[in-house]
């Protein structure tokens, strides 16, 4: 739990809320119909424990996808959406851009530019939600681009490891649809080269995790992984949890899945086997 720490007035913000979905500035979603602020279309709150007025989080709608966004650090703490069959041809921008749909006064990352140009080499732009899972819309996939849904990640742990989790889903949704949930925790300064360039820390942790219908006995099964954000990895199944593990590290509330206790203790034995076949694009 320490390790969630730093954003503990999201957690405790969010379980205020019983985390409601928010209106979107893009489109979508429900307003809340809370004590929050309407604010160029996003309900936003401030947060706990008196702080300045801009601090706050808030939920966005992105069409495809969904994120539970920190607006005084400048960084996506939570994300969701779900899968269906791959049907999806549309081509992934080749430019990152800043996000133009945040409300006014909602700060974000202060450049689109490369992290490893910047200042520190090894760190890729890592997308949250993957760009592939939305190539189902070309607007959806544009907005994947956006900064809001990138965080400095280092670079071999992105093209490996993290690639790997987000193929599950990929193949899994061809089965059933799937639900995706992820985020990320922050605890230690001592990596965070891009406050400077970019105006965000570096992310000590990945969460994901998946829900689907298993089709030969039509029950929900889970998998979820928490992973550190490092070099070196290799192979998925040493980061497995349970979703039940993923809240005491994470938070009930920032994980926001709601499922049967069962579910929620489900812990794969090893990460799901890619089936055969499986379109990767």
């Amino acid at each position: 739990m320490a390790a969630a720490e730093g954003f503990g007035r999201a957690l405790r913000l969010l379980a205020g809320l019983g985390f409601a979905v928010l209106l979107a500035a893009c489109g979508g979603g429900d307003e809340d119909p809370g004590t929050g602020t309407d604010t160029g279309g996003a309900t936003v709150y401030p947060a706990p424990n008196g702080p300045a007025a801009t601090d706050r989080v808030i939920r966005q709608d992105y069409g495809g996808y969904q994120l539970t966004y920190d607006c005084t650090t400048h960084t996506a703490l939570q994300y969701s959406y779900t899968l269906e069959f791959d049907n999806g041809t549309a081509a992934r921008p080749s430019n990152f851009t800043l996000d133009p749909t945040l409300p006014a006064g909602c700060g974000q990352q202060t450049t689109a530019n490369s992290y490893a140009a910047a200042i520190h080499p090894g760190y890729d732009r890592g997308h949250l939600v993957s760009s592939n899972h939305m190539d189902y819309d070309a607007e959806y996939i544009k907005r994947a681009n956006y900064m809001t849904n990138i965080v400095p990640q280092v670079a071999t742990f992105n093209r490996n490891v993290w690639l790997d989790a987000e193929n599950v889903a990929e193949c899994y949704r061809d089965i059933a649809p799937v639900q995706v949930y992820g985020g990320v925790v922050y605890s230690d300064p001592s990596n965070d080269w891009f406050l400077a360039s970019h105006g965000i820390r570096t992310p000590e942790y990945f969460w994901k995790a998946i829900v689907t219908t298993d089709p030969a006995t039509g029950a929900t099964k889970a998998i979820a992984w928490y992973i550190p954000n490092v070099e070196g990895l290799t192979a998925l199944d040493p980061y497995l949890v349970s979703i039940d593990e993923l809240e005491r590290l994470v938070g009930t509330e920032l994980v926001g899945i709601t499922a049967l206790p069962a579910v929620k203790a489900m812990k794969p034995a090893t990460s799901w086997p890619l089936p055969t076949g499986c379109n990767y694009t």
